[in-house]
């Protein structure tokens, strides 16, 4: 499945729906960003609910059934594509004679998405959420189109860079307007079905992938255009147009945006990103290279948080990151739980098919059936999950659960599953895993928006987005370090006399026979060295997990489903600004 940003004027915008709190929004705007909420004392009693008023839908009927089925086409056309493009990845660079830029196609999806995480928040925010979200929608479009068409390595490459901007663009437009668009009441249940939708497009992706593969990878994505191409008129007529600061001119607007903390996040987003990534496999990680990347990249990260914090060349309304949330309790737990159950939820997804296709030589489609086990109680738990917490609305419970199902069963992943498991016990492991991470993996951002003023909601709804995309994409990364760089490490040693490139090949996915030509003692011993590299992905799994489980432990008992929890974030009495 593959999501952001900031938006601290945002607020304006799902204020349109909350007519009933518009006043005290405005005063909000102006509280000490390193504070807890203070509101006042009416505030306290409207959020409480002993005299408010149920909020409705202002969009209802068939347009809002278009408005669904348009918005959730997005997250399904993003993690189909993902794991259609894995799954024909071998097939595209022995195509186009690329085997050496194998790395490539995924680091520049990875690069595409990071380096539009912030500033995407804060385009949703100066400019109509609609245009914003169809504008990413054709990006992505025009980069399946290249990709479809790419007539070498460099094209395709640049091809997946778009598409990971596009996709990540379509994600955040897909939270925001969910969550611009529903009420309190309804929008955890609304939220969930996001999971449903990834499960599904996770789930036909191999499949699909694996059919083209056979015929012609190029319509792996050109897919992405028919979906898309049906979609599209649907999203043209439901979503409502709400431009925002309609006095100001389009220069003006440029203006808002904070440039140099986007220059800074990004500079050393894509030199962590590939770092990572190329750590172990172009060069060794005691080279200069990878060292100068480590150094340079995190210290432009240092820089951009001081940027942000004391607000140089942008302004506290302007600057990118809403980071005075990290001063108070429930935003700061819900951003590394968001974070580590999105390095969680997408690392058991590309890493359990890898599992069956080394140990039992199963086919990208085949691959797809022994993912089932995983994903179908993840797309019943998610929205059933949502439905409780728009029902009952108690959400640690929920988180706690999940946290202590995903942990224990990650642990077995990384410790108990060898080559010789049986199936069975293996798919047991992947219900429960799938069952505990469906119980919270989308709820954080119902949550985060119940636990912080209505002013604030946007600003929550920007960090959940933060974390998710990366905490994913970090996850992935490392994980991606782990196996390659063990896996490599091991089979050299296991074949002296096997060219290094042959290993590379196989263990980076690219079409190899080479496990295939070894002696049956040999490829035993070369397929537990895999499995074992496997294994310790999973440990970036249950560490995940473990964070998780530490700050559910540490979550206020409050409810996702109405705003009463704001003014006792940290249990104190609230009071007039």
């Amino acid at each position: 499945m593959v999501l952001p940003f900031r938006i601290n004027t945002f607020t304006s915008r799902i204020n349109l729906k909350m007519d009933s709190e518009s006043s005290r929004s405005k005063e909000r705007q102006a509280l000490d960003p390193v504070s807890e909420p203070e509101l006042q004392k009416e505030d306290v009693t409207a959020l409480s609910g002993s005299d408010e008023v149920e909020e409705k839908r202002k969009i209802t009927g068939l347009r809002w059934f278009f408005f669904v089925i348009s918005t959730l086409a997005s997250i399904f056309l993003y993690s189909l594509d993902n794991t259609i493009v894995a799954n024909i990845v071998p097939t595209i660079v022995n195509d186009l004679n690329g085997v050496s830029q194998l790395a490539w196609l995924s680091v520049g999806f990875t690069i595409g998405g990071m380096t539009t995480v912030l500033p995407f928040g804060k385009l949703y925010n100066i400019y109509d959420a609609k245009w914003v979200y169809i504008a990413s929608t054709i990006v992505f479009l025009a980069s399946s189109a290249l990709c479809g068409a790419a007539p070498n390595m460099n094209a395709e490459i640049v091809g997946r860079v778009f598409a990971g901007a596009g996709g990540n663009g379509m994600y955040f437009g897909l939270i925001a307007l969910l969550s611009i668009h529903t009420t309190p009441k309804e929008r955890p249940q609304y939220l969930s079905f996001t999971g449903l939708c990834w499960g599904l497009g996770t789930v036909l992706g191999p499949a699909v992938g694996g059919g083209f593969a056979l015929w012609t990878w190029r319509w792996g994505f050109y897919i992405n255009i028919v979906i898309l191409g049906l979609v599209l008129p649907l999203a043209l007529f439901s979503i409502p147009s709400a431009p925002p600061m309609a006095d100001k001119t389009q220069i003006e607007k440029l203006k808002l945006i904070d440039w140099v903390g986007w220059g800074l996040s990004l500079a050393g987003m894509v030199l962590l990103v590939i770092a990572i990534n190329f750590g172990g496999v172009k060069f060794d990680w005691n080279s200069g290279a990878i060292i100068a990347l480590f150094v340079v990249g995190i210290a432009l990260l240092i820089v951009f948080a001081l940027q942000q914090h004391f607000c140089f060349l942008t302004t506290r309304e302007q600057r990118l990151l809403p980071i005075h949330l990290f001063t108070w309790r429930m935003p700061f737990l819900l951003f590394w739980t968001c974070s580590a159950i999105g390095g969680v939820a997408y690392t058991s997804v590309y890493y359990i098919p890898l599992y069956f296709q080394f140990t039992r030589g199963d086919s990208a489609i085949y691959t797809a059936v022994r993912l089932l086990p995983y994903i179908i109680p993840l797309i019943v738990v998610m929205p059933s999950s949502g439905a409780l917490l728009s029902r009952w609305g108690y959400y640690k419970p929920i988180y706690l659960i999940g946290s202590v199902a995903t942990t224990i069963t990650s642990i077995l992943f990384a410790h108990y599953v060898k080559l010789d498991t049986h199936v069975g016990a293996v798919y047991a492991i992947e219900v429960f895993l799938g069952a505990g991470t469906g119980a919270y993996t989308q709820s954080s951002f119902a949550v985060s928006q119940s636990v912080v003023p209505t002013s604030e909601a946007p600003n929550a709804l920007a960090l959940m987005m933060i974390a998710q995309l990366s905490g994913l994409t970090f996850s992935l990364a490392i994980a991606g370090a782990v196996f390659v760089n063990t896996a490599q490490q091991g089979l050299f040693q296991l074949l002296p006399d096997v060219p290094r490139s042959q290993v590379q090949d196989l263990v980076a996915g690219a079409t190899s026979n080479l496990i295939h030509t070894l002696p049956d003692n040999l490829r035993t011993a070369a397929l537990e060295i895999i499995v074992s590299s496997l294994n310790k992905t999973f440990i970036v799994v249950y560490v995940g997990a473990i964070i998780t489980l530490l700050c559910s432990v540490l979550f206020t008992n409050g409810k996702a489903n109405t705003n009463q929890d704001a003014p006792t974030i940290e249990g104190k009495e609230v009071t007039s600004a």
